[in-house]
């Protein structure tokens, strides 16, 4: 038996509690579960009431296999579980007392159906990529949807929670150049490229007193050296008076060469980089343009000049792909982040239309939910499909997912 099949139960009111008695005999009537805690620490349900012998308690529902996990837990020594006011385990070995009384308890163990455990321990146990994925076809369109655009969501708030900390800046400029840097390094490289954007901040960078950007970022960078003498005296200087805000040169043994095509080096990729900032002057404006202007002014600021002295001019242009992935990764975060700021909902919403516009992506994980029937038409589809794999499927979380939900209620 597992924890959180009790939680799942309990959540959504799987059990015949009108058919059943607390351990010790007494009646009793479930008035509210309470909210569920996702977090790690405190009890599982909060701000429950339930009626016991016509008599209301108020307080908090703790869940355990058997009744002595709470002393294997030791929430005898955490204030949290004082207000438990009703503990439902799924074998009552013992009782808990709290505080000289004993905490009613209601055991599982006589109702819960074997076949329907055993159904949720099977849909836990595929090692399948989307482990009900044979099964999807059962699942009705309108479900499907309603996870793809739940999952976008929570896609969207996960990955701007805590960009103004990861950036380590609260300026809309600044958490957009991150964002940008971020993307710019993809998978293989985004460390190092997060930490170039901290070792040189947008402030610094476009300081009227630097005349060539792209030196300044490539010395950061520890990969290459400036153009010229000039140069490297300014970033000295700027080492020197701006030492809270610039800390040296990202280390040469941060950079992933091994396993990168040709296009995706990161020197390919810093000189890149270089280019879209310095012709980008960063303000925010531009995210109150129109959806399909707003596509066609990012595309167009991705689109680089035509450069002889570019190292690799055969990967000198960024591949559509590659602009649709910086669009994904930094600009519609970007804008989702800056709508909630702004408390505009217009912008959040825009932030999704901007997805919408944009071809599905392609990818190992796509073509799983694609050899499973579920063909996506955008990128607001693709991106809510890695979301459920990556949070709920990989993690087993079937009973945080409603189509698993829907599969266990069958």
């Amino acid at each position: 038996m597992q924890e959180k099949y009790l939680h799942y139960l309990w959540k959504y009111k799987l059990l015949p509690f009108h058919k059943m008695l607390l351990a010790d005999g007494r009646s009793f009537k479930v008035v509210d579960i309470g909210e569920y805690n996702s977090y790690e620490s405190g009890p599982d349900f909060l701000n429950a009431k339930i009626e016991i012998d016509g008599l209301m308690w108020a307080g908090n529902v703790e869940l355990h296999v058997k009744s002595m996990d709470w002393f294997a837990h030791k929430h005898q020594h955490d204030l949290a579980y004082n207000n438990v006011i009703l503990h439902v385990v799924y074998d009552f070995n013992g009782d808990v007392i709290i505080n000289g009384e004993k905490v009613p308890t209601l055991e599982l163990k006589h109702v819960i159906q074997k076949e329907h455990y055993e159904k949720f321990e099977l849909l836990l146990k595929n090692k399948k990529t989307i482990l009900c994925g044979s099964l999807l076809y059962s699942i009705p369109d309108i479900q499907i949807v309603s996870l793809q655009e739940r999952a976008l969501i929570d896609r969207l708030n996960r990955k701007t929670r805590s960009i103004a900390e990861f950036a380590g800046s609260s300026d809309p400029m600044q958490i957009l150049y991150f964002l940008m840097a971020r993307a710019m390094g993809a998978k293989i490289n985004q460390l190092p490229f997060e930490e170039l954007s901290h070792r040189l901040p947008l402030n610094l960078l476009k300081n009227n007193n630097v005349k060539n950007q792209s030196d300044l970022i490539m010395i950061s960078s520890g990969l290459s050296n400036p153009k010229s003498i000039t140069d490297l005296n300014v970033y000295r200087r700027i080492i020197q008076n701006e030492k809270s805000l610039v800390n040296g040169f990202v280390s040469k043994q941060s950079w992933k060469f091994g396993g990168t095509r040709p296009g995706n080096s990161p020197l390919i990729r810093l000189e890149q980089f270089s280019e879209i900032i310095e012709q980008f002057d960063f303000e925010v404006s531009f995210v109150y343009l129109d959806k399909d202007e707003l596509y066609q002014y990012i595309l167009k600021l991705l689109t680089l000049k035509n450069d002889a002295s570019f190292q690799l001019s055969k990967f000198h242009q960024l591949s559509i792909s590659f602009k649709h992935q910086l669009i994904i990764n930094c600009f519609v975060p970007f804008i989702y982040w800056y709508g909630e700021q702004t408390e505009d909902e217009k912008l959040i919403q825009k932030s999704i239309d901007l997805l919408r516009i944009i071809p599905p992506e392609v990818n190992s994980t796509i073509d799983k939910w694609i050899k499973n029937k579920i063909i996506p038409k955008n990128a607001a589809e693709t991106q809510s499909m890695l979301e459920v794999v990556n949070e709920l499927c990989s993690k087993k979380k079937c009973l945080s997912c409603e189509i698993g939900i829907r599969l266990l209620s069958k």
